[in-house]
């Protein structure tokens, strides 16, 4: 039996879950570039917030590198551990989210000929990603003998969150490239993605959402997790409202343009309902477990910032398809929580890496079932 060391040692013991930082912070840029219209120096805060996600990768893949080839057996019991297993698309899904941000800000400072290379590089580096961890992570799902209810917790929808942003950054390549070969794996890979993403959601959200209702709530360290359900709704409204253009130009649909806008606003409007009711509801949760049960700081708390991200975007979105005042003071509102958020899991995040604390709930994580 392994027997896991209580000595930290920051390579071995470097969680699979902090790249959800590198996703908190970047998509804060595209927060920018959606209401930049009413936001005084928004370009220079999308610069900021997509340089700095930008550095935080870079300084994190170096321990995540290392400890693939260094502690693989770390590697392995985190991949066969269910809660933990779910957070390793979260690097392929910075990929994709820096790719998204650089996107927005890119044409401040890169020109045309540079950038779009780079967007395909991350886009075909971040799919590929998700999709391997997409597989392992099912299969060690799927082949654990004693996987329990109490591990259940909305953390697993990371796996459907991540393909459901390859169309995110797919689309606008789709529609750069139309009529090329690189359009049309973009425009397909994009829609594949979005059929496995769409159809994860609703399964794993319907498995994890009986657990919510007939067992306890999760521990108190895993509470921040209920916040990942607003991300795969939010995704999927801008997914309808950017993938009508290139699938119309791929389709050559131009005559039914219109009525496609239509009806991808619709659809996009209607899951975009879905997110708000949910913010309203785990603000809710959040609320009355943080009243009974003190709710201590810990990597965790970073799935508070993503998912809130990823509604003001799609607000954004839905504003820009949709100009009705609603949609801007709710986007602008909730860009505001965005970033008491982020600044108040970052201070604590910076306190935790200077003591040394954050570290430790990752070292002492529960040893996995042992697999067939």
């Amino acid at each position: 039996m392994h027997t896991q060391s209580t000595q930290f040692n920051l390579v071995r013991d470097f969680a699979p879950g902090w790249f959800a930082s590198v996703m908190g912070t970047a998509v804060i840029a595209v927060a920018f570039f959606s209401f930049r219209d009413v936001i005084p120096f928004a370009e220079m805060w999308m610069l900021l917030f997509l340089g700095l996600g930008i550095l935080m990768f870079s300084v994190m893949l170096i321990p995540w590198t290392l400890r693939w080839f260094l502690h693989f057996d770390a590697v392995w019991r985190d991949l066969n551990h269910p809660v933990s297993a779910a957070f390793f698309p979260t690097m392929p899904i910075s990929l994709l989210v820096i790719g998204i941000a650089l996107e927005k800000a890119g044409p401040l400072f890169l020109t045309h000929s540079i950038l779009l290379p780079l967007l395909e590089a991350l886009w075909f580096l971040g799919a590929s990603g998700i999709a391997i961890f997409a597989v392992v992570i099912l299969n060690t799902f799927f082949l654990q003998p004693g996987v329990k209810w109490e591990m259940a917790n909305l953390g697993w929808l990371i796996p459907p969150v991540s393909a459901l942003l390859v169309p995110v950054l797919g689309s606008p390549l789709a529609t750069e490239y139309a009529g090329t070969d690189l359009g049309t794996i973009n425009l397909l890979g994009s829609l594949v993605f979005l059929g496995f993403g769409g159809m994860l959601f609703v399964f794993v959200m319907t498995a994890v959402f009986a657990r919510y209702i007939f067992h306890d709530l999760p521990p108190v360290h895993l509470a921040p997790t209920i916040w990942i359900g607003l991300a795969p709704s939010s995704i999927l409204a801008i997914v309808m409202i950017k993938i009508v253009k290139p699938a119309t130009l791929f389709f050559n649909a131009n005559d039914s343009l219109n009525t496609l806008n239509v009806i991808g606003k619709f659809i996009g409007i209607s899951l975009w309902g879905f997110a708000l009711f949910w913010l309203v509801l785990v603000i809710a949760v959040t609320t009355f477990h943080h009243r009974k049960t003190p709710l201590p700081f810990a990597l965790s708390w970073w799935a508070f910032v993503f998912p809130l991200g990823a509604f003001v975007v799609a607000t954004g979105a839905i504003y820009a398809a949709v100009p009705v005042a609603f949609f801007q003071w709710t986007g602008l509102a909730a860009l505001s929580g965005l970033l008491v958020l982020w600044a108040t899991v970052g201070v604590r995040t910076v306190g935790g890496i200077a003591s040394g604390t954050i570290f430790k709930s990752h070292v002492s994580t529960p040893q996995p079932v042992p697999t067939k």
